[in-house]
């Protein structure tokens, strides 16, 4: 390995060798490499001061009304809610018409669509209630029961 592909390799670990995440074999090589190079120790001690200046650096804190509009301005939640909204409704209307098509016959279903509603209508219950069962269980130990929106 010649001198410039050494100097590139010990300058990509700089940063890590500054922040104490290199292994101690890596830590060695670079304390031994920077012993023989001004220009890697140059790059090594502006590294150093760039990490000091910006942790120093304050910014202000927002008012909580500018906060407030901001997230609201960036919300998504309406059409999130909306498009959960129509594929729960979707699924629904699905499921419900594969269960009139086998009660209103009082037939097992027969084709695929209306096998695809029954099993679809059948998970989304036991999710429901598996949902609903756990929600009762941890009710008396949630934290957040009593914090207001």
């Amino acid at each position: 390995m010649n001198k410039s592909d050494k100097d590139q390799e010990i300058r990509a670990l700089l940063s890590a060798y500054l922040d104490g995440e290199l292994t101690q074999a890596d830590r060695q090589r670079v304390r031994l490499y920077l012993e023989s190079s001004e220009e890697c120790r140059r790059e090594l001690e502006d590294l150093a001061r760039l990490k000091q200046w910006t942790r120093e650096l304050q910014f202000p804190d927002p008012p909580d009304d500018l906060m407030e509009e901001l997230e609201r301005r960036l919300s998504v939640r309406g059409s999130r809610r909306l498009g959960w909204g129509l594929v729960v409704a979707g699924l629904l209307a699905l499921a419900l018409y594969g269960l009139v098509q086998c009660f209103a016959r009082f037939r097992w279903p027969a084709g695929w669509l209306e096998w695809t509603a029954v099993l679809l209508m059948g998970g989304l219950a036991l999710l429901f209630v598996s949902v609903l069962w756990q929600r009762l269980l941890e009710r008396p130990y949630d934290r957040y029961r009593k914090v207001k929106r």
